[in-house]
């Protein structure tokens, strides 16, 4: 790693601005109130074995809330049309029985005699535990409003300030970066996303104003930075963009949103643990 600094100027601001990222994300602790919402909300899911939890993640990993096609419909919700749901095991008890020749069979392959027997107990028979493959739906994937999310998920609140920023980034961004899509993302917590590939920033339908800002200067990091350091990791890339965003806060006067403070926290421990050196970031400031 090589420290990429400016004028002395330009190293005080660097200094004050690593000063500032670390105190967010050591100090940062989402509201109570909200996780205890977040908690209760997640109480009305049904919780799946470590093998099924394993399958709905190598599908979807940004999975946040999963149920059954039936299930969201008892909640007063239905699947989109068009929606591919992921595969799990379903636990159902078969029931078995020995046929007059002394041959196990399942009783879905019982002749109507021998059903009547089963039921009159002159056969012997017992249940034994199956597995068969059903299909559950995450919430992205239903017409659940996005104001009926718990409120830590809730996409950010109208600003007319904001939203006047956010449109003048947005069309910032296209005359002179990339492209920006708004389109439905694959989870809840996904707010918005950068590809490389075609050079494009996905955001959100579901933002309001302050979350829309957040997220536009967050991608706008991505793609800036990794046009500048391709051979960044992930989670370096994660936190290059959130001091990306909250530098651009910074100039505008903007105060830090809580979204981001989250995010950094998140993406700061997650450095921890890969041994992440403060003592030499690759991030840079002019």
């Amino acid at each position: 790693m090589t420290m990429k600094l400016g004028s002395k100027k330009g190293d005080e601001k660097f200094n004050a601005l690593h000063e500032q990222l670390e105190s967010i994300a050591d100090s940062y602790v989402a509201d109570p109130k909200k996780i205890a919402e977040y908690l209760q909300f997640a109480s009305r899911f049904y919780l799946y074995s470590p093998a099924n939890t394993m399958l709905i993640h190598r599908q979807n990993p940004h999975a946040t809330f999963v149920a059954s096609f039936q299930a969201w419909r008892s909640q007063g919700h239905s699947v989109r049309r068009g929606e591919t749901g992921m595969k799990i095991f379903v636990p159902v008890n078969g029931t078995f029985f020995k046929d007059a020749s002394g041959i196990v069979k399942q009783l879905s392959q019982a002749t109507e005699e021998e059903r009547k027997l089963v039921k009159e107990n002159k056969l012997e028979s017992w249940q034994r535990l199956l597995f068969k493959i059903g299909t559950v739906f995450d919430i992205v994937q239903t017409n659940v409003p996005y104001t009926e999310y718990p409120k830590i998920l809730t996409p950010g609140v109208s600003s007319y300030e904001h939203a006047t920023i956010a449109e003048r980034l947005a069309i910032y961004i296209q005359e002179n970066v990339c492209d920006i899509k708004t389109e439905r993302t694959e989870g809840a917590t996904i707010f918005g996303s950068f590809t490389p590939k075609d050079n494009i920033i996905h955001i959100s339908p579901a933002l309001e104003d302050t979350a829309r800002l957040s997220t536009l200067a967050h991608e706008l990091g991505h793609a800036v930075m990794h046009n500048a350091q391709p051979e960044l990791s992930p989670v370096e890339m994660e936190f290059q963009a959130d001091a990306f965003s909250i530098m651009l806060h910074q100039e505008l006067g903007l105060e830090v949103s809580e979204d981001t403070k989250g995010h950094l926290a998140h993406v700061f421990n997650e450095m921890k643990k890969t041994s992440y050196k403060k003592s030499t970031p690759e991030y840079g400031i002019e």
